[in-house]
């Protein structure tokens, strides 16, 4: 991918600079043979050396001139950014030139460079908010040419919530589906946990007739459906840790080995499930002891 761009792309733009230097205006006014490149490229280019300082050129001159593409000399080298998805597996190689020697409205195609920069789309960074800023941008575009119209104006917000509409879907639709199975699992362990106190009732009734503590006899109902929870909390762990690569694709940012979402869920289904024990455990214990042991 090549862009040809002025002055203060980067900092606008918040591409991180991880060795050299940026393109600063001096060099596009100058037209100065340079480069920055980001990490892929310099990768494919230069394998395990120092890219700063290296030159290049394009394998395929332009057709229309008997002249080989002019050496570019790489000053710098920046992170790896998306271009055609958030979640890019394998990152696509970029250049960035100075606009000056990309290419213009004056320049035949088989001349060029790189883009044509006749169509040119501006970054600004600003700390106002981003719909009270174009009337702003249009105004300063104007007071250099008046004939330069200014379209399609978004949010770096808008074209990321844009790009990641369908993973934002999909991402719903499996909340809802885990919700689900959340619900359906409490009311699982809960009719479980039911089921297991009733056919108890008369050792419950037993234990309390002989002093038990009602307190402990709910721990102990409780424990023992904690015991099993917990086995399958760690049986769940494991398959979803081994499973993660199938939703790699749909995260960006996270890990799909994060250690803070696997003990954040583990937290979340063990309090779930030993809600859904001490509820029955807890209505067990309630008994009377002659009601306990009439149902025998």
């Amino acid at each position: 991918m090549f862009y040809g761009v002025a002055g203060g792309y980067f900092e606008a733009t918040g591409i991180r600079l991880r060795r050299g230097r940026f393109i600063d205006r001096g060099d596009v006014e100058r037209g100065a043979p340079i480069a920055v490149v980001n990490a892929a490229l310099a990768e494919a280019l230069f394998p395990n050396q120092d890219p700063l300082g290296k030159r290049f050129r394009s394998s395929m001159p332009p057709t229309s001139s008997p002249d080989a593409p002019p050496w570019l000399e790489i000053v710098g080298v920046v992170s790896n950014t998306p271009v055609f998805s958030l979640a890019e597996r394998t990152p696509v190689a970029q250049l960035y030139m100075p606009m000056s020697i990309a290419g213009g409205p004056d320049i035949p195609i088989g001349l060029m460079l790189g883009p044509n920069v006749s169509k040119m789309s501006y970054a600004v960074r600003a700390a106002t908010a981003p719909a009270t800023l174009a009337p702003a941008v249009r105004a300063a575009v104007g007071e250099i040419d008046p004939n330069l119209a200014v379209s399609d104006v978004r949010s770096l917000e808008d074209i990321l919530d844009r790009a990641a509409a369908q993973m934002a879907f999909t991402m719903t639709l499996i909340i809802i589906a885990a919700s689900v199975a959340l619900m359906l699992g409490v009311i699982g362990i809960y009719g479980v946990m039911s089921y297991i106190v009733s056919q108890r009732t008369g050792e419950i009734g037993v234990r309390l007739a002989l002093g038990a503590d009602p307190g402990h006899i709910a721990g102990m109902i409780v424990w023992q459906g904690g015991l099993v929870a917990i086995a399958g909390v760690v049986i769940g762990l494991g398959l979803a840790y081994a499973g993660s690569r199938f939703i790699a694709s749909l995260l960006y940012g996270v890990s799909a080995h994060d250690p803070a979402v696997f003990a954040a869920t583990t937290v979340l289904l063990l309090t779930v499930a030993l809600l859904a024990c001490w509820l029955p455990a807890r209505r067990g214990a309630r008994l009377s002891p002659l009601e306990a042991l009439r149902t025998e």
